[in-house]
């Protein structure tokens, strides 16, 4: 069973998501992105996608197809654009 560590609420152009952060035992925690509107969340289906379009909303530049080694994960860029949505 996955354990909530975080939630994180982030204010985008396209709405209000929240980003939950689950500890399935990897390293890095699994995310679950939920757009939410009226209350309802509901889920985004290509979180890796939803995480690019954020990156250039609010200009983090994050390289998430560097050039000297395959493209992050949707773990690895998540845990990229949390820490500088939350000023890390």
């Amino acid at each position: 069973m996955n354990k909530l560590l975080d939630t994180i609420e982030v204010k985008s152009i396209n709405g209000f998501y929240r980003i939950h952060l689950y500890d399935d035992g990897n390293a890095l925690p699994k995310l679950a992105i939920y757009q939410v509107a009226d209350g309802n969340e509901t889920p985004v289906r290509n979180m890796y996608k939803e995480l690019k379009r954020l990156n250039e909303e609010f200009s983090y530049g994050i390289e998430y197809e560097p050039k000297d080694r395959i493209k992050l994960n949707t773990r690895e860029f998540g845990r990229e654009f949390i820490k500088r949505y939350k000023g890390y």
